[in-house]
């Protein structure tokens, strides 16, 4: 079925517009069906669901488009329904499909215990222990306990979900955080994360020095060059040499604390990042 040429559409939704009736709009509907089969093809490659059934929740969405569809905004019917349709299908998926899957034959066992157990409660009966229940429904102990661990596994919580604990401990602090390839500290990602910022706004400060005062700095801590060695470059003895250094570093370690307590400012917090001191004090203290 090809896609209806703009005449068409427009000559159906003036229909519609003059008499808003079932069959009209079921017409505008049917004529724009290859719309949603092709928003259909890209979920269904997307997600893997079944082609047939994002069809039919796509239909719904166009449905709807259509009806609060209105000319008079200047936008094609296509492009107004796309949203509905597209939007029609994700929550579908995201309301009835499990992003995790496992076996169906576990589950459907699992389902039958529950509905067994259900079953006997409202009989007014003691529920089954795991052994007799699995011995009910024809299988083993293992096998039951297989099907719940994967019952459970299935089962999405949030993050932020309190464990019960006394210091009331949520999901995502208990989540080790990752190890980075040269992390010898024990700090794990969020130490070379830190690393990775202090570096950032110690060179930010750093180009806040001029030319000759960079080499200095850098010179003295990173390749460890004495005094004399320094200044020969630039015309200076050591004693100079030493003296410009550590006014730079005075200078560096100024702007590393404003720049901290602006972002204390920023952030509405009353102490300063202790990072930022520490950066400071250790340049100085290599010099």
């Amino acid at each position: 079925m090809p896609a209806p040429t703009r005449s068409r559409n427009a000559d159906l939704l003036a229909a519609y517009g003059r008499c808003r009736s079932t069959a009209n709009r079921n017409a505008v509907v049917h004529a724009n069906l290859p719309l949603v089969w092709r928003l259909a093809r890209e979920e269904s490659r997307r997600s893997g669901h079944p082609f047939e059934d994002l069809v039919q929740v796509g239909c719904l969405g166009l449905i709807r488009a259509v009806e609060r569809y209105e000319a008079r905004h200047g936008t094609t019917l296509s492009t107004a329904a796309c949203p509905w349709i597209r939007g029609a299908m994700r929550h579908y998926l995201r309301d009835r499909c499990r992003p995790l899957s496992g076996s169906h034959h576990l589950l459907e066992l699992v389902a039958r215990g529950q509905r067994l157990q259900q079953q006997r409660q409202h009989e007014g009966l003691e529920p089954l222990a795991p052994e007799a229940l699995a011995q009910a429904l024809g299988t083993t102990a293992e096998r039951w306990r297989e099907g719940l661990q994967l019952q459970r596994g299935l089962r999405l919580v949030s993050l932020d979900q309190p464990q019960g604990s006394a210091e009331g401990e949520s999901l995502v602090e208990l989540l080790p955080a990752p190890a980075w390839e040269g992390d010898d500290d024990g700090a794990g990602g969020y130490g070379a994360a830190l690393r990775w910022e202090q570096r950032r706004r110690l060179w930010r400060g750093l180009k806040g020095l001029d030319r000759s005062q960079r080499r200095l700095v850098l010179g003295r801590l990173l390749l460890r060059r004495s005094w004399r060695e320094l200044g020969r470059p630039l015309g200076l003895s050591g004693k100079v040499s030493q003296r410009r250094c550590q006014r730079a570093l005075a200078l560096l370690r100024q702007r590393l604390l404003e720049g901290d307590q602006l972002g204390n400012q920023a952030g509405n917090q009353t102490s300063p990042s202790p990072w930022a001191s520490s950066i400071a004090s250790t340049a100085a203290s290599s010099v």
